[in-house]
């Protein structure tokens, strides 16, 4: 990418879900950034569900302790892009719902969404297409801006 393809007000979206994979799509943001005078928003979403209210409530339920999770993963990830960039061009959000729709629908207006893939190459010896799962193939498809998909490993993007 050429330094300056941004400029004020330009914004990478990144999804985050704790993995090493995203860890990686972090750093690679905030890179980029920092190359297109761009802010990152990384993204957590939380497709978790409400639990019924039948089904009792124990003393933490599930999804405060998911939420704590959540919002511990979030941190890091801040962090890491934190490393990187100036304070004022790292933001977070914690949002409900489907990580593919929520990713697409933050995808409007950014520069980049970019993801990471903990997917593994298939053994085949013929990869006709990056190892990447369901919300990385949705966000190809729906996202409207273009996408990185990034491999668990440190390195460059998978090839499209």
């Amino acid at each position: 990418m050429t330094e300056g393809t941004g400029g004020a007000g330009a914004r990478i979206v990144v999804g985050v879900d704790g993995t090493a994979a995203s860890l990686n799509a972090v750093r690679w943001a905030a890179h980029e950034a920092m190359l297109r005078h761009a802010s990152v928003q990384l993204i957590f979403a939380d497709g978790g569900y409400a639990r019924a209210a039948y089904s009792g409530s124990p003393e933490a339920s599930p999804a405060d302790a998911d939420d704590a999770d959540g919002r511990a993963l979030l941190a890091a990830a801040e962090l890491e892009a934190g490393r990187t960039l100036p304070p004022g061009r790292v933001s977070g959000e914690r949002a409900a719902g489907s990580p593919a729709k929520v990713l697409i629908d933050r995808s409007a207006g950014a520069e980049l969404l970019v993801l990471g893939s903990a997917y593994q190459a298939a053994r085949s010896g013929i990869d006709t297409l990056p190892p990447m799962g369901p919300v990385a193939r949705a966000c190809l498809r729906g996202a409207g801006c273009p996408v990185v998909v990034l491999p668990q490993r440190e390195g460059r993007p998978a090839r499209m």
